[in-house]
C-alpha cells in the first residue's frame, strides 16, 4: 500500500469521528460575527470536525459588483475593490495579531495585486467563478487563523484541491476521485479542524467552478457524503424549521424533527431555509442534518433524517406571496415535449384536456432563468406568462390522511382558489390563489391547521435534594401537564455553572449530562439573553437559599419571567426591597408563587387567601413552623443530647445547610415575616421579638468550627428540658404574631413551654402545625398540619405552584 492509500480502517475512523459544520456569510458578517463562530466551532465542534465556510457578509455580492462595473467606463471597479480590501484587510488587523496577522496580510496584499491587474488588463482571468471563489478561501483562511491564535489546532481546505467536477449549469461532482482526495488530506490529522471553503470546486481543465444558488449548503452535505459522516449541521441566523415563517406567521411552534421526504417537500416549494440541492449527496440511512441558529446557539433545532413517521401529521405551513403561471397550448407538441426535459420541477401542474392547455406554476425567483430559456426556444404565442397567484401550502407525512387536510380545504373554500391539488407523494397539498397574500390570512389559515398550544419555559436554579426530587417527579408528570400548556425544562442551574437547551433539556440522565454539558454562567448576564428564548411564557424555579438570587427577583419579573420560590430570602427580605419586588411583579404583571418556603407541600398560602377573599379577618397565626425543629424536640428526650440530633438532622438533609440558621431561628423569623405579608400586614426583621438557641460566642464562628463545639449546647438545653418536666411540660420552638382591633401588630419566636397532652407537644418528628385564628374562627382555630419538611414533600409543594402557574396562565390567554 503507498502512502497516498488509506486504510478501510482509516476511512471507517473518518466516517464514526468526523462530523461537518457549515456557517453561511451572515454568520461571518463582521469581527464580532467571526468571534462567534470561533466559539460555536470550539464549543459544539469535534477537534476533528470539518467546518465548511461562506464568503464573509456582502463579499460574493461585492465581488459581483466589481466584475459589472469592468465593464463600465470609469473607476467605478476600482472604488469598489479599494472597498472590498479595506472590508477584508479590516477583519485580519481586527481578529488578528503578531505573525499571523502578518502572513494573512501578505496574502490579502497578493491578492488584491492579482485583481489591479486583472482590472488593468495585464491578466487574464476569463472564468468569473476564479474571482468569486476568493470570498470563500478569505473566509476559510482567516477562520482557520482565528482559531491557531486562540489555541485550537486548525488548518484551512480550499476545496478546489479535491473536489473535481464536470462543468455544467450544476457542475457534476466526479464522486470517488473527490472522496480520496479529501480522505488522504484530512484522514492523517486527526485532532485538527479543518475550515473548507464551500461553493467552488475545479473543472477538468483546471478552471474554478461554482456550485450554483446555496452552494455552500450543498458544499456541507457533500463533504459530509464524501466522508460518510453521521451529521451535518447547517448554522444558520434562524432557529431550525418552524411551522410557518415567523417573519409572517405569530406563534409557530418549532419543530424538533423533520422526515427526508417532508424536508425535501417542503425545500421544493420554497423554504427560505432549506434548500432541495442540499439534499441530493445525503445518505439517508446514516446521515443526519441539523438546522441550528449561530446566533442563539442554545435555541432548540431541527433534525433532518430517517424518523419513523408511522402517524399523518401536518408540520409545515408554508407560503410564497408571488408565484407565475404559464400557460400552454398543447396542439406545440414539441414544445410541451420540451416543458418535459426542463431540468426545474414545477411547484404544481396539471392539464385542461378540455381546453387543449397545460399549467406550469414555478416559483417568482426562476421567473429570469425560465424567460431566457423560453426566448431560445422561440416559444411565441404557444405559451403564456400569467401573473397575480400565489400559493400556500401543508407538509406533512400522509397529509391527506389528516384533520388538518380537511381543515384546509375548507378555509380555503372561502379564497380565489386557481388550483388545489395532492402532491404524488402524498407529503404536501397545495393550493394556487388567484389573489396576493396577506399577513392576517396566513395567521388565520396557520392557527386552524395548528390546535396552538402556548408553550412555557422553566429554568431550575438549584440542584441539590429538592431540585433532583423536582426534576425527576416532573420527568414522571409531563404528559399531563403538557395537556394544559407546552411545558419544558430549557434549563438547570447551580450557583456557577448553567446547562440552557432551548429545545428542553432530556431528564432522564440530567445529573450525568449536567457534569458534561453544563458551562459557567453569570445570573445577571443570562437575564439578557432569556427573554429571546421561543417561548410564550417563562418561569424560573428558585430552588436556592441564595441571597444573591432573591434580589434578582425585580429583573426577573422586569424581563417577563414569572417565579416559584422555594427561596425564604425574597418573601422576608427587608421591607424596602420586599417592597421593590411587589411593585415591580404587579407593574409587569407577573406571578410569584411560594407556597413551600413556609409549610412545605402544605396548603397554607392557598388556605390563607381563600379566608381573605371569602372576606374573613386573619387575627393570629402560631404554631411550630419548622420541620427541622419539630425534628429536633419530639427527639429531644431524657439521655438524648441534643447536639447529637442537630448532628443527625444535618446529615439526613433536615436541617439548613448550616444548622445555626434553624437554632439562632432565623429561619421561623423568615417564614413569620412571609405569613404576616401574605395578609398584607408591614412587618420587618427589627419588629419580632426572637429569643436564639444560640449562645452568643458561637453566632459568628467558621460552620466546622461550630458544628466540633456543638456540644456546648447541650447543657443549658437538658437544664431547659428538666425545668419544663417539673410542670409536666416540654419544651418547643414556637412562632406566633397577632393583630389587634387596631391593627397592631406583636410578633415573637422562641421556647415556650407546652403541657404534655398539649397537641402542640405531640407532633410526630418532622410535623409543621399552624394554628389559625380568625373573625369565623374565633373560638375553635383553623388548624392544618402536617410534614414541614422533606425533599419529596417540597419538591410537591413545587409541583402544586407549576399548576397553579398554568391554572392563572391558561385563563389570561
Amino acid at each position: 500500500m503507498t502512502k497516498n492509500q488509506l486504510t478501510e480502517e482509516q476511512k471507517q475512523a473518518v466516517a464514526d469521528s468526523v462530523q461537518v459544520h457549515k456557517f453561511g456569510g451572515s454568520s461571518l458578517a463582521d469581527a464580532f460575527c467571526y468571534r462567534r463562530v470561533a466559539r460555536i466551532v470550539t464549543e459544539y465542534a469535534g477537534a476533528s470536525d470539518l467546518v465548511v465556510v461562506s464568503a464573509a457578509g456582502d463579499t460574493t455580492n461585492r465581488i459581483l459588483a466589481i466584475i459589472n462595473a469592468k465593464a463600465q467606463p470609469g473607476d467605478t471597479a476600482s472604488i469598489l475593490l479599494d472597498q472590498l480590501e479595506s472590508f477584508q484587510q479590516g477583519l485580519i488587523t481586527e481578529l488578528l495579531s503578531g505573525d499571523l496577522q502578518k502572513q494573512l496580510l501578505q496574502q490579502s496584499q497578493q491578492d488584491f495585486t492579482r485583481w489591479r491587474h486583472w482590472l488593468a488588463g495585464d491578466e487574464d482571468i476569463t472564468h468569473h467563478a476564479e474571482l468569486l471563489s476568493y470570498g470563500e478561501l478569505w473566509s476559510a483562511r482567516l477562520l482557520s487563523a482565528l482559531l491557531q491564535k486562540q489555541g485550537t489546532r486548525a488548518d484551512h481546505i480550499d476545496a478546489r484541491d479535491f473536489l473535481l467536477a464536470a462543468d455544467a449549469p450544476e457542475p457534476a461532482i466526479q464522486v470517488e476521485h473527490s472522496r480520496e482526495k479529501l480522505l488522504l488530506r484530512v484522514a492523517p490529522h486527526s485532532g485538527t479542524r479543518f475550515i473548507v471553503t464551500g461553493f467552488i470546486a475545479r473543472g477538468f481543465n483546471g478552471e474554478s467552478l461554482t456550485l450554483g444558488r446555496n452552494g455552500s449548503d450543498y458544499s456541507a452535505t457533500l463533504v459530509g457524503s464524501l466522508l460518510d459522516a453521521r451529521q451535518v449541521t447547517i448554522w444558520k441566523d434562524v432557529a431550525g424549521v418552524y411551522s410557518a415563517d415567523p417573519r409572517k406567521v405569530e406563534r409557530v411552534v418549532s419543530l424538533p424533527t423533520l422526515d427526508w421526504t417532508e424536508a425535501e417537500e417542503l425545500a421544493r416549494l420554497g423554504s427560505p431555509v432549506l434548500h432541495p440541492r442540499t439534499f441530493q449527496p445525503v445518505d439517508r440511512q446514516r446521515m443526519v442534518i441539523s438546522v441550528r441558529s449561530s446566533l442563539k446557539v442554545e435555541n432548540q433545532q431541527t433534525r433532518i433524517g430517517q424518523f419513523q413517521n408511522t402517524q399523518p401529521r401536518g408540520k409545515v405551513f408554508t407560503s410564497l406571496s408571488e408565484v407565475v403561471l404559464f400557460k400552454v397550448e398543447l396542439q406545440d407538441k414539441a414544445l410541451v415535449k420540451r416543458l418535459d426535459e426542463l431540468d426545474l420541477e414545477p411547484l404544481v401542474s396539471w392539464t385542461e384536456p378540455e381546453n387543449h392547455q397545460q399549467y406550469l406554476v414555478f416559483h417568482q425567483n426562476h421567473l429570469d432563468y425560465l424567460t431566457g430559456w423560453l426566448d431560445s426556444l422561440g416559444a411565441g404565442d404557444a405559451i403564456t406568462q400569467m401573473r397575480g397567484y400565489s400559493m400556500v401550502a401543508i407538509v406533512g407525512n400522509r397529509i391527506q390522511e389528516t384533520d388538518q387536510f380537511s381543515t384546509f380545504k375548507l378555509q380555503l373554500s372561502e379564497q380565489k382558489v386557481r388550483r388545489f391539488a395532492l402532491t404524488q407523494n402524498g407529503d404536501s397539498a397545495v393550493a394556487i390563489l388567484e389573489q396576493k397574500l396577506d399577513n392576517r390570512l396566513l395567521n388565520r389559515l396557520h392557527s386552524q391547521l395548528f390546535n396552538y398550544r402556548r408553550s412555557l419555559g422553566v429554568l431550575v436554579i438549584g440542584r441539590g435534594n429538592i431540585g433532583t426530587a423536582w426534576l425527576e417527579l416532573f420527568r414522571q408528570q409531563r404528559d399531563r401537564i403538557n395537556q394544559v400548556m407546552d411545558v419544558r425544562v430549557i434549563g438547570i442551574a447551580n450557583s456557577r455553572r448553567l446547562w440552557l437547551d432551548y429545545n428542553g433539556v432530556e431528564l432522564s440522565q440530567w445529573a450525568d449530562d449536567f457534569d458534561r454539558l453544563a458551562r459557567p454562567y453569570v445570573l445577571t448576564e443570562l437575564l439578557r439573553e432569556l427573554p429571546n428564548a421561543p417561548y410564550d411564557e417563562l418561569v424560573v424555579i428558585d430552588l436556592t437559599d441564595a441571597k444573591p438570587v432573591a434580589q434578582l427577583y425585580p429583573s426577573l419579573f422586569a424581563n417577563g419571567l414569572h417565579i416559584i420560590s422555594a427561596n425564604k430570602r425574597a418573601g422576608s427580605a427587608d421591607e424596602a426591597l420586599y417592597r421593590e419586588i411587589r411593585t415591580i411583579q404587579h407593574e409587569y404583571e407577573r406571578e410569584w408563587l411560594y407556597n413551600t418556603t413556609v409549610g412545605a407541600g402544605l396548603p397554607l398560602n392557598y388556605a390563607i387567601n381563600d379566608l381573605r377573599n371569602s372576606g374573613d379577618e386573619i387575627r393570629s397565626i402560631s404554631g411550630i413552623f419548622s420541620g427541622t425543629m419539630s425534628w429536633l424536640f419530639e427527639n429531644f428526650t431524657k439521655g438524648v443530647t441534643f447536639s447529637s440530633l442537630v448532628k443527625e438532622a444535618k446529615e439526613r438533609g433536615y436541617s439548613e445547610p448550616d444548622p445555626r440558621e434553624d437554632l439562632s431561628c432565623q429561619d421561623l423569623v423568615r417564614k413569620l415575616l412571609i405569613l404576616a405579608r401574605e395578609i398584607g400586614l408591614k412587618l420587618d426583621w427589627q419588629d419580632i421579638e426572637v429569643k436564639s438557641l444560640v449562645p452568643e460566642h458561637l453566632r459568628d464562628l467558621p460552620l466546622s468550627e461550630f458544628m466540633q463545639r456543638l456540644s456546648e449546647l447541650d447543657k443549658p438545653m437538658t437544664a431547659m428540658l428538666d425545668e419544663a418536666a417539673k410542670d409536666g411540660k416540654v419544651p418547643r420552638l414556637l412562632a406566633s404574631f397577632t393583630v389587634s382591633d387596631e391593627q397592631r401588630v406583636t410578633a415573637q419566636v422562641g421556647i415556650e413551654y407546652i403541657p404534655e397532652g398539649d397537641m402542640l407537644a405531640n407532633l410526630i418528628p418532622g410535623e409543621n402545625i399552624f394554628v389559625i385564628y380568625t373573625d369565623w374562627y374565633s373560638e375553635m382555630p383553623l388548624v392544618i398540619s402536617g410534614p414541614g419538611a422533606g425533599k419529596h414533600v417540597t419538591a410537591g409543594g413545587v409541583q402544586s405552584d407549576l399548576n397553579q402557574l398554568l391554572s392563572k396562565l391558561a385563563v389570561g390567554a
